[in-house]
């Protein structure tokens, strides 16, 4: 029991820390333009935003490590509640960390040389639809998954409003999966969300550890 309550802490620090600094990789890329289409514009740009797509990439990789006990521990609590919608929901989230290193290794190498190799600005276009089509996709596979988890969350301990907060920010990650549709706003909005609903899940966790142990 003491150790399932460890465990429990322990990913409610990782979530917040996850979300936290899924949110600094949010900050860094917000004033990130879309990359132009020309040859030149488009080196320069890289040139131009070399820093803040570095620095998103470097936040990405921690905020992805974070999600595994996140993940572990979110698991043992809702089990019990749910199986079969806490394996689905929690494989989904599971199946969404490679995918998020994936894009960290395809958005280091817009911005990090590998052994003086050059790329062609070709290559580079086709590295940058490669990284859209992946946060496309881990967006919509993180909104499934977040709807699933506050259906449990619901029926838990961890309150309806952390619930209902889950399920708002489930409908705007699947919204948000399609940026070139939507305005600025909503798509901030989405992304508030999810790292806000990241930060609020860890807190709860943390304090049903705590009164588990008192």
């Amino acid at each position: 029991m003491m150790n399932r309550q460890r465990l429990i802490r322990f990913g409610g620090m990782a979530f917040i820390g996850s979300g936290l600094l899924f949110l600094a990789q949010y900050l860094f890329l917000r004033p990130v333009p879309a990359p132009p289409l020309e040859d030149a514009a488009l080196l320069s740009w890289l040139s131009e935003w070399r820093f803040q797509l570095s620095m998103a990439d470097e936040v990405l990789f921690f905020a992805a490590v974070l999600l595994i006990p996140s993940i572990a521990a979110l698991y043992r609590l809702l089990v019990q509640v749910n199986p079969v919608l806490t394996v689905f929901g929690c494989g989904l989230l599971a199946v969404s960390v490679p995918v998020y290193i994936v894009l960290v290794i395809i958005l280091g190498r817009l911005v990090y040389p590998v052994y003086g190799i050059e790329l062609t600005p070709e290559s580079y276009r086709l590295i940058i639809s490669f990284y859209y089509g992946g946060v496309h996709c881990v967006a919509l596979v993180v909104g499934i998954a977040t709807i699933l988890l506050s259906l449990v969350i619901w029926k838990s301990g961890l309150g309806t409003f952390t619930a209902a907060l889950g399920l708002l920010t489930g409908v705007f990650d699947l919204i948000g999966s399609y940026p070139w549709l939507l305005g600025e706003g909503m798509i901030l909005i989405s992304q508030l969300l999810f790292a806000g609903w990241f930060v609020m899940l860890g807190v709860n966790m943390r304090m049903i550890a705590t009164r588990g142990t008192d």
